[in-house]
């Protein structure tokens, strides 16, 4: 519990080196943690409980689930086809992405600093949408990248999401939910790269509904998973 205060999140592996126990021991006790209310169970170790309105700083985004992210972004860059046009949102998990955007004639817009940076580094056409920069991520938000992304078309998006719930995506900061509703309103197609510890959780702001958008995440028993399957298409790795 000291380790989830100071981090948001614990990894399995690392606590049962800390504690120099069995990982069945690690296991049961974070069960038992849970079963008491006081953190969250997730794939590989376990995170503090969430109000409505936290989000994880960049860090802890981009060590949590990392094996699952990367399954994720495989199936996705599956989906990008030659010539493609194609936003990629600021995130850790369609960070990923970028080492796997080999396609001729591929175009990419995005939001995140940091991701145009390394698609200028693949010789990618890119194109960074304005406004104003969080400070948890690189991401631009606000009424400029709305207006933007407004006179933009793209075949597909692929974005991050902090909840899903039986009918919506959603995430913490309302700025940030403009900008994303306006992009998945811009696409063919928009997906949602989300592994299954973000499935039942509700953040502050609605983003969009389910029928708007594609999951892609990683197979679970997640209760959730069978009806957000009757609204809307979700892939599975």
């Amino acid at each position: 519990m000291e380790k989830i205060a100071l981090e948001d999140y614990v990894v399995l592996e690392d606590l049962v080196e800390l504690l120099d126990t069995s990982e069945s021991t690690v296991r049961r006790d974070l069960d038992e943690l849970e079963a008491q209310g006081k953190l969250h169970r997730v794939h590989g170790g376990a995170e503090k409980i969430h109000t409505l309105q936290d989000e994880p700083n960049i860090r802890q985004k981009s060590i949590k689930n990392i094996q699952e992210k990367k399954a994720l972004v495989q199936k996705a860059a599956e989906l990008v086809q030659d010539g493609d046009v194609i936003f990629l949102d600021a995130g850790s998990t369609t960070e990923l992405l970028i080492p796997l955007l080999n396609h001729e004639g591929l175009t990419v817009v995005t939001n995140a600093i940091h991701h145009a940076a390394k698609l200028v580094d693949k010789n990618i056409k890119t194109l960074i949408i304005g406004g104003f920069i969080k400070n948890t991520t690189d991401a631009s938000v606000g009424q400029i990248a709305v207006e933007q992304v407004q006179r933009l078309n793209f075949d597909k998006a692929f974005l991050g999401m902090n909840g899903i719930d039986e009918e919506h995506i959603t995430t913490p900061e309302m700025e940030e939910a403009v900008v994303k509703r306006s992009i998945i309103a811009s696409a063919k197609k928009a997906y949602i790269l989300t592994d299954s510890s973000k499935l039942g959780h509700a953040s502050f702001i609605n983003v969009a509904s389910l029928k708007d958008v594609t999951i892609i995440t990683n197979h679970c028993d997640h209760p959730l998973l069978p009806i957000i399957k009757e609204k809307t298409g979700v892939i599975e790795v």
